[in-house]
């Protein structure tokens, strides 16, 4: 695995420098080491790191609630180990974008391993969430342009066929995406009727 760049969450100092070892001696480097109540979206936006890894004994609402943002807004590889938890807080870390979460079971010559399987869910993640959002978009484009069909076939009293190759022409001949044409004339549709 190419060497990653770790933001450190942690309040004990002596699992901080041991998580630093084991990832220097695998070629990692940790970009910082952060406290629990810091500002953790400021410090990734400051860090860019790869992945982060969460040292604590318990996790809480408000770290869940920072690692939710965390993956609504930048997301990356998030390893959390705990000394203990519930089912409930598991289900949150879940739904918060956590992608390996250790109960238990930190051991250094785990760390890597967890980290590089935790990398790889994320990734396969990501290539997922991505292609969720291009099938949610084409599908919104295909909406729009059978909408603003519709309106023209209204408008114009135009069969669908020929509708069709009206808004591919007014596309075509302004340079611009048959979605972002079936937009405007929506736009301009709901104008008019609203006047």
């Amino acid at each position: 695995m190419a060497r990653l760049r770790i933001l450190l969450m942690t309040e004990r100092h002596e699992r901080a420098l041991l998580l630093e070892q084991t990832l220097a001696s695998a070629h990692h480097q940790v970009s910082a080491v952060i406290r629990p109540d810091d500002d953790l979206l400021l410090y990734v936006q400051q860090a860019h790191p790869d992945a982060l890894i969460i040292d604590l004994i318990e996790p809480t609402p408000d770290i869940l609630l920072g690692l939710r943002r965390l993956d609504e807004q930048q997301p990356l590889a998030v390893v959390v180990f705990v000394d203990r938890s519930d089912s409930q807080i598991i289900r949150m870390a879940v739904k918060a974008g956590v992608s390996a979460y250790v109960v238990d079971g930190f051991q250094p010559a785990r760390v890597v391993p967890v980290l590089e399987a935790a990398c790889a869910r994320f990734q396969e993640f990501q290539a997922l969430r991505g292609e969720r959002d291009r099938a949610q978009t084409k599908l919104a484009e295909r909406k729009s342009i059978e909408r603003a069909k519709g309106i023209l076939m209204r408008r114009r009293a135009l069969a669908e066929e020929p509708a069709y190759r009206l808004l591919r022409k007014m596309a075509m001949d302004r340079g611009r995406q048959l979605a972002e044409v079936a937009e405007n004339i929506i736009t301009a549709e709901e104008v008019l009727a609203q006047g």
